[in-house]
């Protein structure tokens, strides 16, 4: 075990109750969209938990280039899907640690699921992972937010939210759920948590898209280029470190696709 993942346990530890430095907790830290807020939450001065389900190697990776980049930064796993592993998560971090300034729920699951081929798996899994996992994610977080008395959650959303995507419709319903949920929970944790989101437009394309289907989401947009996963990162830090006014507000970050 690397001394990056032996939790919060020992003197790798993060320090962010006597540091004085805001703590963050990435859901799917490790790669693509997750990995850009990680990096931007940490060279911004946040000690920075990397959550990561499977893709070990790529939060490890996360890791050091926090480190080289002057931050503190740790990696945990935990299956967001089972809810021992949910709740052994904020157990961790609330034992060991001690405190959590925000939480930004950016795992996600992602693909084609056309109607009539649809599974119960399928669903499961893609309702799980965007607004389920999100869901009991802040719940866990809330004590630990309020405390902190900046606390702060941040969701990813997706244009899809707005404008169903009709091959990925569970994806699209979650995350129509997620939402709402910001809106909810803005609500629900005010006044000493705040609820806000991104909504991402065509950022990092699917990998299974080929070269017509990136042309056609981009040709849907106002500003005809693809955005970048460091466009929804300056937006996630904009939310954390800017105005302290903002409460359940989603920000498109989609080139303008909303209004196209």
């Amino acid at each position: 075990m690397s001394k990056q993942e032996r939790g919060f346990k020992d003197a790798s530890a993060p320090d962010g109750g006597g540091s004085g430095r805001p703590v963050a907790l990435v859901t799917g830290g490790a790669r693509r969209v997750g990995r850009a807020i990680a990096l931007a939450l940490g060279r911004a001065g946040f000690e920075v938990i990397v959550h990561y389900r499977e893709s070990r190697d790529d939060a490890l990776a996360t890791v050091r280039d926090l480190e080289a980049a002057g931050a503190k930064a740790w990696m945990m796993r935990a299956d967001l899907l089972r809810m021992a592993e949910v709740e052994g998560l904020f157990g961790s971090i609330a034992e060991s640690c001690g405190r959590l300034d925000l939480l930004v729920n950016s795992a996600s699951c992602f693909y084609a699921t056309p109607l009539g081929s649809v599974r119960e798996e399928q669903w499961d899994e893609l309702v799980g992972s965007n607004l389920k996992a999100p869901f009991f994610c802040a719940q866990l977080a809330a004590p630990l937010l309020a405390a902190s008395g900046r606390g702060q959650i941040v969701n990813v959303v997706d244009a899809a939210a707005t404008r169903p995507f009709p091959a990925y419709l569970p994806y699209s319903a979650a995350k129509a759920g997620l939402l709402a949920l910001t809106h909810g929970l803005a609500r629900a944790l005010a006044p000493k948590v705040r609820v806000n989101g991104v909504a991402p437009g065509p950022v990092l394309m699917p990998e299974e898209f080929d070269a017509a289907q990136r042309d056609k989401a981009v040709k849907a947009t106002l500003l005809q280029r693809a955005g970048t996963a460091e466009d929804v990162a300056r937006t996630v830090l904009f939310l954390a470190t800017g105005p302290d006014y903002l409460t359940g507000a989603v920000i498109p970050v989609d080139g303008g696709r909303s209004i196209a």
